[in-house]
C-alpha cells in the first residue's frame, strides 16, 4: 500500500513557525535527537512512519498535511499512524512476540479474532476498519469501509460531506466572480492561522472535490478561518444546522454590503447586529473558525 511521504519542506516551515527548538521538538513523546530532527527538517534523512504522527502533533500539522498518504491504509499503516512499532503490540495480542502482528502485515496469516479488538481500540479505528486493512494486507482491494453515523433523512441538497460544505458555502456567500480559488483558500487559512502552513492548494481541491476527507481539527479550523465561517459549520454533524448556519451568514453579509458605504467602517449598531448574528449561527462559539 502507498506509504506516508514526508514533507520537509513542511516540516521545516512548522518548526518556524511554532517558534519551537529543534531540541524542543525531539523532547518527549518524539524522542529523538536534536540532529536527527535538524536532519528530517533538510530531507536527508525520512523519519520512521511510526514517529510521524508523533512529529506531526509536536509541530502542530495535521498528519496528513506533514506526510500525505494517497491511498487507504492496510495493517502496517494503521499501527504507524498509532505511533507503534511491531514490538509496541505484544500487550495488545498477549503473545511472546510481535509474530502475530508481524505475519498478519506481511500478508502471510492472518490475526486471531481475539487479537482485533484490542488492536483496534490500540491503533484508534473500529474492527471493521482493521479488518479491511487486513485484507489490503494480503493484497485484496477493499473500499474504506469507514461510514458516518446514520443521519435523519434531510432536505434535498443540505450538505452533507465535508466536500459539499465547502462547495455549499463557497456558492452562497460569495457571487461567482468573487469565490477564491483553491490556492487562495489555502493562503488564506494559513495566513489565519498563525502562518502555519497547514495547508496547500492541493490538498484544499481534494477536499473541495471529494477527493479526500478529513475530521481533523486543526485542518478544519484553518479551512473555516479561509471561509471566514464558524469552526461548528464543518464539525457539526446535523445537515440541518450546517444549513442554518449558512443563512446566518448569509445574513450577516447581506447586512455587511447594505450598511457599509465605500471603504469606512462599519456603523457600531451593524458591529453589534453581527456579533449577535454569529453568537446565534454558532450557538455561541467562536466564529472565527479558529
Amino acid at each position: 500500500m502507498p506509504e506516508r511521504v514526508f514533507q520537509a519542506p513542511k516540516f521545516r516551515e512548522a518548526i518556524r513557525a511554532s517558534g519551537l527548538t529543534q531540541t524542543a521538538v525531539g523532547a518527549h513523546p518524539v524522542n529523538l535527537g536534536e540532529s536527527v530532527i535538524s536532519r528530517y527538517s533538510t530531507g536527508g534523512v525520512t523519519p520512521p512512519p511510526e514517529k510521524l504522527a508523533a512529529l506531526a502533533e509536536r509541530v502542530g500539522l495535521p498528519l496528513d498535511v506533514l506526510a500525505p498518504r494517497r491511498g487507504l491504509p492496510d495493517l502496517k499503516d494503521l499501527r504507524c499512524d498509532a505511533g507503534l512499532k511491531q514490538a509496541d503490540t505484544t500487550p495488545y495480542t498477549k503473545s511472546r512476540s510481535a509474530m502475530p502482528v508481524r505475519a498478519a502485515e506481511n500478508g502471510m496469516r492472518r490475526l486471531k479474532e481475539e487479537f482485533e479488538t484490542p488492536l483496534a481500540e490500540a491503533y484508534g479505528v473500529s474492527v471493521e476498519e482493521l479488518r479491511a486493512a487486513q485484507e489490503r494486507s494480503f493484497g485484496n482491494e477493499v473500499p474504506d469501509v469507514h461510514r458516518p453515523a446514520a443521519r435523519r433523512p434531510t432536505a434535498p441538497g443540505t450538505p452533507q460531506t465535508l466536500a459539499e460544505k465547502i462547495t455549499h458555502l463557497l456558492e452562497q456567500t460569495y457571487a461567482e466572480q468573487e469565490r477564491p480559488s483553491d490556492a487562495e483558500l489555502a493562503a488564506a487559512g494559513n495566513a489565519k492561522s498563525g502562518g502555519r502552513p497547514i495547508l496547500d492548494e492541493d490538498l484544499v481541491r481534494a477536499l473541495r472535490t471529494g477527493a479526500e476527507t478529513s475530521d481533523n481539527a486543526t485542518l478544519l479550523g484553518a479551512l473555516a478561518a479561509a471561509l471566514d465561517a464558524p469552526l461548528v459549520f464543518f464539525t457539526s454533524d446535523s445537515p440541518e444546522e450546517a444549513a442554518r448556519i449558512v443563512a446566518g451568514i448569509r445574513s450577516v453579509q447581506s447586512g455587511v454590503r447594505a450598511a457599509r458605504h465605500g471603504d469606512g467602517p462599519l456603523p457600531p449598531e451593524w458591529m453589534d447586529f453581527i456579533e449577535q448574528k454569529i453568537r446565534e449561527v454558532t450557538g455561541g462559539q467562536d466564529g472565527s473558525g479558529t
